[in-house]
C-alpha cells in the first residue's frame, strides 16, 4: 500500500480501499469534497494563522486574508482572536453582528467590537487614532494538487483525510462497504484529532474548555 504522505500517496490509498479501477478519475473529486468537509468540521493548530494591519485614524475596514495560490494558500475561515493595539493599550475586540454594525457607522473612538461583512473586517467605533489590528484566525486547508502536493493537515492527520475522502466516494462506489462504516471511521478519527488538539493546546494541570469543538 502507498504511504499517506502526499497527494499521490493519498490518491493511491483511496484507490486501494475502493478497489475500483473505474473510479480512479473520480478520486481527485472525492479529495476536493473531503477538504470542503474538513474545512467545515475541523479546527486544528496547523490551520491557525496570524496577520497584522495598521489602520489610520478614521479608517475601520480591512480585507480578510483571501489568497488562493498553490504553495501560498491563505483563505480566512473563522476568527479565533482579534486585538486592537494603540498608544500602549491592548483591547480584545468582541464580535458585533453585521446587522448591528450598520447602526454604528458614525461612532468614533477606541475600537471595542468588530463585524465581518463578505470578505471585509470592520472595527467599531471607527478609530480616532492610528493603531494596529492583530488577527488570529483559522485558515482554509491548502487543497492538495499536483502543484501543491502536501499540507500540514495531511501530515498531521492522514487518517482523517482518508476517511473523509472515502465518505465522499460512497455515492459513486456503491460497494459492499456501507457509507455508515466510513462515516463512523471518519467521526472516530475526527474525535481523536480533537482530543489530541486539546492535549496539545492546554497544559495537563489546567482544565479549560476549548473555544470550539471539532
Amino acid at each position: 500500500m502507498a504511504e499517506l504522505t502526499d497527494y499521490e500517496g493519498l490518491k493511491a490509498v483511496v484507490a486501494d480501499y475502493l478497489g475500483r479501477d473505474d473510479l480512479a478519475d473520480r478520486i481527485p473529486d472525492f479529495i476536493r469534497l473531503a477538504e470542503a468537509r474538513l474545512n467545515r468540521d475541523v479546527r486544528m493548530r496547523v490551520m491557525e494563522r496570524r496577520a497584522y494591519h495598521l489602520l489610520d485614524a478614521g479608517k475601520n475596514e480591512l480585507s480578510l486574508p483571501w489568497k488562493r495560490e498553490a504553495g501560498d494558500w491563505d483563505v480566512f475561515l473563522e476568527m479565533r482572536d482579534l486585538v486592537w493595539r494603540c498608544g500602549g493599550r491592548t483591547v480584545n475586540l468582541t464580535y458585533l453582528p453585521a446587522d448591528d454594525y450598520s447602526t454604528r457607522l458614525q461612532e468614533q473612538g477606541s475600537p471595542v467590537r468588530y463585524a465581518i461583512v463578505g470578505k471585509s473586517l470592520f472595527i467599531v467605533p471607527v478609530p480616532d487614532q492610528r493603531g494596529q489590528v492583530e488577527l488570529t484566525y483559522w485558515a482554509e486547508i491548502p487543497p492538495l494538487s499536483d502543484a501543491q502536493p502536501a499540507n500540514a493537515v495531511l501530515e498531521t492527520a492522514p487518517d482523517l483525510y482518508l476517511y473523509a475522502a472515502l465518505v465522499e466516494s460512497a455515492p459513486w462506489a456503491r460497494s459492499s462497504v456501507p457509507v455508515e462504516l466510513w462515516t463512523q471511521y471518519y467521526r472516530e478519527a475526527r474525535e481523536r484529532v480533537r482530543e489530541s488538539e486539546n492535549r496539545g493546546r492546554y497544559t495537563a494541570n489546567v482544565r479549560m474548555r476549548p473555544c470550539r469543538r471539532i
